[in-house]
């Protein structure tokens, strides 16, 4: 509690009422989720009076969401296609005096279950992809085949999510002022990956802290690269064997056949065998997350590998998913889909883990070199999510000679981006 007593100070100045934003019902026919505006207080948005459904719907119980600004009620069961409308009154925010929801508000909403789509059918296992019989590297013609018919999570996955129209976070410019809205984008080449044939053989990888770890043995090709890898200048055996403590030496091994994805962090090859801080599995087929309060390879608990802007896709025109971005300082919380925090202020001005960005539909990319806009669109329609402590307004990209004119992205800075109201586990059917 002590995390959000800052923010229900800076709310105790802002005199606007809360805006109704959205009602759905789209994965529980018992389960309504409101949105609103502004953060709600807890004694209005939990009582039930202040709600009402049409068509004899019973509103059981209200809860108030982690980001304070949902309300999910509990009702009677909801038939599958039927309009209906809740009435909301009463329902103030946290300022001081508090300002109650607009009388008369009400919102019609339907009923349909995976209304965005529930996750694909799991068909033979991405079985329109090319082929493959030995470990494939990143920056390679053959890995741009296999990758272009990869499905990266399923299409309703955060990662995956049109945003180009999601609400502005009512704070969003002094956040982006905190951060430090003359500070440009920086392009950090730093991920490189592998691809693996689904029978690649898996050997034991010893993970110095289990504990927020996935259990092995790991596909694990003996010439996996290493962050950095090749545009480090190090021999690859070399860059396995030796580097400094303090290194973060990401390791990205992915299963595209049978659709896993593999990160490690702080790797080294000793004569023993492979050796890593902590490894994290994700299944590219499937919307489940880290468990809650687990780390990842990043502090944030979310895989690297979706974040990337790969040759296949900037060569295409179209990077279809959010970006990785890291800040300096961040705030002891996370928000979906982040499941760790690492932060060190209670600020509400400083961003939690998992926090989304977008840039300006405004700015102008149009001159941008043909990879360098197609990294910059998908800023626009994808986001950003705050992945990890490090540099200001840092962006992952694979370190792939092939990507041409990224240094027209510098141009970007804080003031192009702002902070947006991200969807939360329960929406677009998932």
């Amino acid at each position: 509690m002590k995390a959000l007593a800052p923010i229900l100070l800076l709310l105790s100045q802002d005199a606007a009422a809360p805006a109704l934003v959205s009602v759905t019902c789209r994965v529980d026919s018992t389960k309504v989720l409101i949105v609103f505006s502004k953060p709600v207080d807890a004694i209005t948005a939990e009582t039930i009076a202040n709600y009402s459904i049409d068509n004899g719907v019973k509103v059981e119980s209200a809860s108030r969401g982690l980001d304070l600004k949902s309300v999910t009620l509990t009702t009677s069961p909801l038939a599958e296609g039927v309009p209906y409308t809740v009435r909301i009154k009463n329902v103030a925010d946290c300022a001081t005096p508090p300002a109650a929801v607009a009388a008369g508000t009400l919102k019609t909403f339907v009923y349909v279950k995976g209304l965005f789509g529930a996750p694909p059918a799991r068909e033979e296992p991405h079985s329109k992809l090319p082929k493959m019989s030995k470990p494939v590297m990143f920056n390679t013609p053959d890995a741009d085949a296999i990758l272009s018919g990869l499905q990266v999570f399923p299409k309703n996955n955060p990662w995956n999510e049109d945003i180009s129209r999601r609400p502005v976070h009512p704070d969003s410019d002094k956040m982006i002022a905190a951060i430090g809205r003359e500070k440009t984008i920086r392009v950090n080449l730093d991920m490189a990956f592998i691809l693996v044939p689904p029978n690649q053989p898996r050997v034991e990888v010893k993970v110095v802290n289990p504990a927020e770890s996935d259990r092995g043995p790991y596909p694990v090709p003996e010439n996996a690269p290493l962050e950095g890898w090749p545009l480090s200048g190090k021999a690859l055996d070399d860059l396995q064997q030796n580097g400094a403590a303090d290194e973060d030496r990401h390791m990205l091994v992915i299963d595209p056949v049978n659709g896993m994805l593999y990160e490690f962090f702080h790797v080294f090859k000793r004569p023993t065998g492979w050796e890593a801080n902590g490894e994290a599995t994700f299944d590219l087929k499937s919307n489940k997350m880290r468990p809650r309060k687990w780390s990842s390879a990043d502090a944030a608990g979310l895989p690297i590998f979706a974040a990337l802007p790969r040759f296949d896709e900037c060569e295409r025109g179209l990077v279809a998913h959010a970006l990785r971005v890291t800040i300096s300082k961040t705030r002891r919380e996370f928000l979906y889909p982040a499941t760790h925090q690492a932060g060190s202020s209670d600020s509400p001005l400083a961003p939690a883990m998992g926090t989304r960005f977008r840039l300006k539909a405004g700015v102008d990319i149009n001159g941008f070199p043909k990879h360098a806009q197609a990294i910059a669109a998908a800023m626009k329609k994808y986001g950003l999510f705050v992945a990890d402590n490090g540099h200001d307004w840092d962006i992952s990209v694979p370190p792939d000679a092939r990507l041409k004119g990224l240094e027209a992205l510098r141009k970007l800075k804080g003031s192009d981006f702002e902070v947006i109201l991200s969807t939360g586990e329960n929406d677009l059917g998932r």
